[in-house]
Parts: C-alpha cells; sequence; structure tokens
C-alpha cells in the first residue's frame, strides 16, 4: 500500500525539482518560497517517512525565545543535554536527542539528510549535535529546535524546516506569550497538517494552571483548532541545576512514554502524521499549479503582443507594396525614365513599338535601367527597415506596460531595434526577390512566341514592368482602369500583356507579390524570434500547471487508498 504513495512522492520531487516562476508577478516571492518549503519537506520528511514507517518517531520541541524549550527537553530527561542560556537566541544549534539503539539511524539516515550531524556544537545553522541517552525510549528521538521568533534568519528558518520534518510537535509556550502571532501562526500550520501536537504551557503563575488551559482550549477551538495535549507547567523562581522538578513534568512524561511504548502505537502516529502532512500537501501543489498557470498565461501575453506588432508591420508592408505608395519618388522618377510619360500614354496603343525601343536600352544595361534597379530596391528597403523598427520599439514598449515584461526590456533592451546589419540584410533579400521576379518572367515566356516577344522588350525591362505591376496590385488583381502616378501601373500592365496576355499577367503580379511577402516575413520572423527566445529563455514548462495538478490528484487518491481507515488516535 505504500508503493503508491512512494511513487507519488518521488514523482512530487520530481516536479518540484523543474518548477521556474520566472516572472515578478505579483505573489511570486512566495510561490517561490513555498516550491523551496515543499521541497525540503519532502525530502527531509515525506520520502523518508514513506520508505521506513517504523523509523524512530521524532517529536520536535519548537516555540519562542526564552520559553523554556531545552529546559523541558531537560527535564524530560533527568539530565542537561540540551544547553539553556540567557542570550538571544538561546538555541543556536539544534540538539538531537536519541536512544543509543537509534543512533546510526540518526546520524547516517535520509531523515533530514541535508543537515549536519556532530557530537558537538558546531555554530552553523545546517548542523545538528546528536546525543545519545538511555534516558530515552528506543523508538523515539527529540529534537530541541531553534526559537521560531529568532532574531536570526537562518535559525528561523531552520526552526520552520525543522518542524515541517516532525512526527510529533512539542509546543512551548509561557502563560504571558501565548496569544503572540507567531505562535498561533505555527498552530494553525499544524492544524492543517493534522499533527499531533502537545502545547506546553509553561510558567504559568501559581493557581492559574486550569483558568489558563481553559482559555486556551477556547482559543483552539475558536480557530478550529483540535489539539487536546495541554500541559501547564507552574512557574519557577528557581531551578537550581536546570530542571523541573519529576512531579511537575510527570504529565508531559507519561504522554511521551505511551507514544513510545510499543512499535505498532509508533506506527500508528507516524501513519498519521504522514498522511496528515501529504494531505496539507495536495491544496499547496493545486497553488502552486495556478501560480504556473499564471506565468504561463503571462507569458503568452506578452509572446502575443509582440507576435501583435509583428503581424501588424507585415500587413503594412504588404499594403504599402501593394496600393501604389512605392510608385512615387525615386521609383518613379526612374521608371519615367525608362519609359516617356504622359504623351506615350495618349498614344500607348498605337506606339507600343517606341515604348520597347525606349525599353531595350535596359538590355544593353544602360545607366538607366541599373539605376532603375536601385531605386526599386532602396525603396522597397527602406520601407521594411522603417517598419521593421517600428515593430521592434512597439513590441518592446507593449511588453513595458507590465512590470515583469518591463524587467525583461530593462534585461535586454537591444530587443527595442532590430539586430545589427539588418538593413544589409534587406537589401539583399530585396535583390533577390527581384532575381526571382526575372526568373518568373524567364520562365513565363519559354514558348516560342512569348520568348520572342520577351527578347523583343528585354527580360529586365519585363522584370521591371512586373514589379511596378505588384506595386499598384490590390487582392492579387490588376486594375487597368486606376492609373497611379500618372499612368505608371497601366504601362507596365500594358507591357506585360503584349508579351504573356491577360491572364498570365494576373498569375504572375500574384506570384511576384507572394514571393514578396514571403521574404519579408521571413526577415520580420527573424526579428521577432528574439522576443520568443526571450521568452523560452525563462524556461517555464507550459505543461507544469497540468503536471502539478496530476501530482496532487495523485497524492490525494494514494493517500486516500492508503490511510483513510485510519482514525486520529485517541488517548496520547
Amino acid at each position: 500500500m505504500n508503493e503508491t504513495l512512494r511513487a507519488s512522492l518521488a514523482r512530487l520531487d520530481e516536479v518540484l525539482g523543474r518548477i521556474q516562476l520566472p516572472l515578478p508577478l505579483d505573489g511570486v516571492a512566495e510561490q517561490r518560497t513555498l516550491v523551496e518549503v515543499l521541497r525540503q519537506q519532502n525530502t527531509d520528511y515525506l520520502l523518508p517517512r514513506a520508505e521506513r514507517l517504523d523509523a524512530p518517531l521524532l517529536a520536535v520541541v519548537g516555540g519562542s525565545t526564552g520559553a523554556g524549550k531545552s529546559t523541558l527537553v531537560n527535564a524530560l530527561l533527568g539530565a542537561v543535554v540540551s544547553r539553556t542560556g540567557v542570550l538571544r537566541p538561546t538555541t543556536k544549534t539544534p540538539t538531537h536527542v536519541c536512544h543509543p539503539r537509534d543512533r546510526e539511524w540518526i546520524r547516517t539516515g535520509p531523515h533530514l539528510g541535508g543537515l549536519v550531524r556532530s557530537d558537538d556544537d558546531i555554530p552553523d545553522s545546517r548542523a545538528l549535535r546528536v546525543v545519545a541517552t538511555e534516558q530515552l525510549s528506543a523508538g523515539l528521538a527529540i529534537l530541541d529546535a531553534p526559537d521560531i521568533d529568532s532574531v536570526d534568519d537562518a535559525n528561523r528558518l531552520l526552526s520552520r524546516q525543522l518542524l515541517a520534518a516532525a512526527d510529533l510537535w512539542i509546543f512551548v509556550t509561557t502563560a504571558s506569550r501565548y496569544a503572540d502571532a507567531v505562535a498561533w501562526e505555527l498552530l494553525e500550520a499544524a492544524a492543517a497538517r493534522d499533527i499531533v501536537v502537545a502545547v506546553v504551557l509553561n510558567r504559568c503563575p501559581p493557581g492559574t494552571e486550569a483558568d489558563l488551559t481553559a482559555h486556551l482550549t477556547d482559543m483552539l477551538d475558536a480557530r478550529g483548532i483540535r489539539f487536546r495535549h495541554i500541559f501547564a507547567l507552574p512557574e519557577q523562581e528557581d531551578l537550581g541545576a536546570g530542571l523541573l522538578t519529576a512531579g511537575e513534568i510527570a504529565p508531559v512524561r507519561r504522554w511521551i512514554g505511551r507514544l513510545a511504548a510499543g512499535r505498532e502505537q509508533r506506527a500508528t502516529v507516524a501513519v498519521h502524521s504522514l498522511v496528515g502532512a501529504v494531505r496539507n500537501v495536495e491544496p499547496q501543489l493545486r497553488t502552486l499549479a495556478a501560480a504556473a498557470a499564471s506565468q504561463a498565461e503571462a507569458i503568452a501575453d506578452l509572446r502575443e503582443a509582440a507576435s501583435k506588432e509583428f503581424r501588424r508591420a507585415s500587413l503594412d508592408i504588404g499594403q504599402a507594396t501593394s496600393d501604389g505608395s512605392m510608385l512615387r519618388g525615386e521609383v518613379l522618377s526612374r521608371w519615367q525614365d525608362l519609359v516617356g510619360t504622359s504623351d506615350l500614354m495618349r498614344a500607348l496603343d498605337k506606339r507600343i513599338a517606341a515604348l520597347r525601343d525606349r525599353l531595350t536600352g535596359w538590355v544593353s544595361g544602360t545607366r538607366k535601367g541599373e539605376q532603375m534597379q536601385v531605386a526599386i530596391s532602396d525603396g522597397v528597403t527602406a520601407l521594411v527597415v522603417e517598419h521593421v523598427t517600428a515593430a521592434c520599439q512597439d513590441a518592446a514598449a507593449a511588453w513595458a506596460r507590465t512590470p515583469w515584461g518591463q524587467s525583461l526590456i530593462s534585461e535586454d533592451s537591444a530587443l527595442a531595434r532590430p539586430t545589427a546589419g539588418f538593413e544589409a540584410e534587406v537589401a539583399k533579400t530585396v535583390r533577390a526577390w527581384q532575381s526571382d521576379v526575372l526568373d518568373l518572367v524567364e520562365n513565363e515566356g519559354k514558348g516560342r512566341r512569348r520568348h520572342a516577344r520577351l527578347l523583343a522588350f528585354g527580360t529586365n525591362a519585363v522584370g521591371a514592368a512586373l514589379i511596378m505591376v505588384v506595386f499598384a496590385t490590390t487582392g492579387g488583381l490588376t486594375t487597368a482602369e486606376v492609373g497611379i502616378a500618372g499612368g505608371t501601373s497601366v504601362i507596365a500592365q500594358r507591357v506585360l500583356e503584349g508579351v504573356f496576355g491577360d491572364d498570365a499577367v494576373r498569375r504572375l503580379a500574384k506570384e511576384a507579390k507572394q514571393q514578396l511577402d514571403l521574404r519579408v516575413d521571413d526577415l520580420l520572423a527573424i526579428q521577432q524570434a528574439r522576443f520568443a527566445t526571450r521568452l523560452d529563455k525563462l524556461g517555464l514548462d507550459e505543461e507544469l500547471p497540468n503536471q502539478l495538478t496530476k501530482v496532487a490528484d495523485d497524492l490525494r487518491d494514494s493517500a486516500a487508498s492508503a490511510f483513510d481507515y485510519l482514525t486520529r488516535p485517541e488517548g496520547y
């Protein structure tokens, strides 16, 4: 029956080790702490206890500074094994007391395996001093923990780590401090875990023990905490050797004695504490699953914000290279140098030969033809660079609207601009597209009649005409009725129709435009990928929320199948 639980806890350890909560969302600091706490508890306590239910029980003595934890431990054992003092913190090196028969397990076992064991005090909060004594029954170990409200952060954290790894708690407070907030924080945590707890109410003024016990019980009931092991100890003016009297400590000693009396009794406590801890882990895992889902959602939002700006750039470039915007300025001027303007337009049908004569100069590589090529390249390059630069800036600005996005931009400010050499890469891409257009023209002109017409005008001239038509294309169809920039597109279209026919012009223009769009989108994708790569580096597994939920379900089911028949042990 334990195999299923052990497998679930092993899976828990694996998933906790892969949790990444990289974005500084609200509450992430607490969530990251929870991950570490759960992982530590699983390593320190859950896995070791699931592996060996018959291992010695660990009773952790915890409480506030100066509450008398070490004094209580010494009194229970009838000897000074845990040093007390007046300096704060009073407990610096935790003392782990056990029977000699259990000493090897305490020193080498996996329980609290991350802490160093020593026979002496070590000025290190990650060390335990192990003391073996015949005064303690075999099968039960007592650990005097650091103060829960220690001024030393490391000691305070260690006290919580030890309490999380306990099979039962002996919580020590005083008549004057049992209402402290820190104490109740720990008691409520114990209630959530349903661990066996004894509360020792120390230093009660003479005659007040019954009233204080009743009041503390009322406070526990009001918070839904079902503790019934409350021991009130009287105030002592002088403890002499630092020990409470046998009569004063007798009720606590008898309770501990019953716990350690037999293997079956200890196993019952171990199982109960384990299942309580496992059940307490389940809702915390669901909290982490929700946190991981929020991280995934935030990352998806950032990814979409960047993608949106680059999609917009793609649409804007696509429109600008098809709505006639490019048929202005240098491109228009160079085209008019090649083909003439209004006179030619008015007599176009009669003077197609004259148009051919003007264009044949490009066949032999005239300066005007070269200038036309450069004008097209420069124009498209400037257009693409402008829109991609704006996309980078706008994507970075969109990220910066959230604190977590701003943190990413602050760490990588280069995202707000294209990569070095981008303009040269765009120019190279545009020239490659111009070669694509010439290839289209040559392939379309392979037939004998078309080839003759193509030769008459020249491949470069026809290619330039096709580019002019592309720049005045709407929805993939050319419109001879709409003259743009003094009839530029009409002239270009008539040239192409004269060589290839009407249907071919539409198809060629569509193919040339598609090839341009694909090449531009490749350029955009490279720049957009930098944003995606930055998000990928965060290391968030998108399946993490589902994995955490699955582990929570498995723990719930395995705990139910293994331990539902058990009820809280009575009488101790």
